[in-house]
């Protein structure tokens, strides 16, 4: 009888120790939000090293082109204050290119290129200063550093903070273009000292870094460049800066180059409307056919020169997978 008593007892103590730990768990105040900014990064310089791997598929006027690349770009970044808004440098200060197509392979240098962005503390850009290509290799250079600092390097954040499962939009000014970023904050990674506070991140942009061009470059070559980008980044809100990220990107461009070409064509000279008398007009008319006579000897018609005006077209589109690591 004492033992059938017992069972309702244990049940009931058994219960009541499962609600007090579901209390115990859930009455737990939730983590409180971070607030990243840029700002402890002032002052301070950051090196990075960007590996990036991909397919380049290439059209231009009817010929496709594949080819297989591999680069390694060495990157710095430095933080200045400038009012009331943040100075970033970013330059690429050298790198390799490794090309492999039909034609062989090919290794190319890297030349130095900056590009300065103005953002809030909180990295949304609000202006920028350089990107003018003068060549081929400047605007390489250009795409890579402008795809690499918004895609890993400079991260818009909400000013209110966030939190692991938060997401938000932030808004760059990239010239006359607005673009907006979709990020997502999507955990506190455990590997890394707490005392960096670090934040892992999902980010997708979609961006016209044609913006980044030349506007009259732009018009002379119908010039269009769009970049999208995948990443996952790892962000310092103790240190305010990017620690390490990883994604995919991909760009699309397209550009009509005005070539100009002499052409000969045949062309008969106008005589001069004049009413000469008739002795100038008899001496006039044997020089005309002493002319034409001297021409026919020599088999070259008369003639003036006119330019024809060929527009080839380019298309090129790049899939490419990129690391980006702090350098040593």
């Amino acid at each position: 009888m004492r033992a059938r008593g017992d069972k309702p007892l244990r049940k009931l103590i058994v219960a009541l120790a499962f609600l007090c730990l579901e209390v115990a768990v859930f009455a737990q105040p939730p983590s409180s939000p971070l607030t990243p900014s840029y700002l402890p990064a002032v002052g301070r310089t950051f090196n990075y090293r960007l590996l990036v791997n991909g397919e380049v598929q290439a059209e231009m006027t009817g010929m496709v082109g594949f080819a297989h690349f591999a680069a390694t770009v060495e990157i710095e970044q430095e933080w200045q204050k400038s009012g009331n808004q943040l100075r970033c440098d970013l330059t690429v200060k050298g790198g390799t290119l490794r090309v492999f197509s039909s034609v062989g392979e090919r290794t190319e240098k890297l030349g130095t290129t900056k590009i300065t962005f103005f953002t809030t503390p909180t990295g949304e850009i609000v202006d920028l200063m350089g990107g003018g290509a003068r060549s081929f290799d400047e605007l390489v250079g250009n795409f890579d550093l402008m795809a690499t600092a918004l895609a890993t390097l400079i991260v818009p954040f909400p000013k209110g903070g966030v939190k692991v499962g938060d997401a938000w939009q932030g808004a760059h000014q990239l010239g006359p273009t607005i673009t907006l970023t979709t990020v997502q904050c999507v955990e506190q990674p455990t590997s890394l000292p707490h005392r960096l506070q670090p934040l892992k991140l999902r980010l997708r942009y979609l961006f016209p870094i044609d913006a980044l061009i030349d506007p009259s470059l732009r018009a002379q070559t119908n010039f269009t460049a769009r970049y999208n980008a995948e990443s996952e980044v790892v962000f310092s809100v103790a240190e305010g800066r990017t620690i390490s990220a990883s994604g995919t990107i991909r760009l699309e461009v397209s550009a009509k180059l005005p070539l100009h070409q002499p052409n000969q064509q045949s062309k008969p000279e106008q005589g001069q409307q004049s009413q000469p008398d008739e002795q100038n007009s008899g001496q006039h008319e044997s020089k005309q056919q002493e002319q034409q006579e001297q021409s026919e000897g020599q088999g070259q018609p008369a003639s003036s020169t006119t330019t024809t005006t060929i527009t080839p077209s380019l298309q090129l589109k790049v899939d490419a997978k990129f690391d980006l690591v702090p350098a040593q």
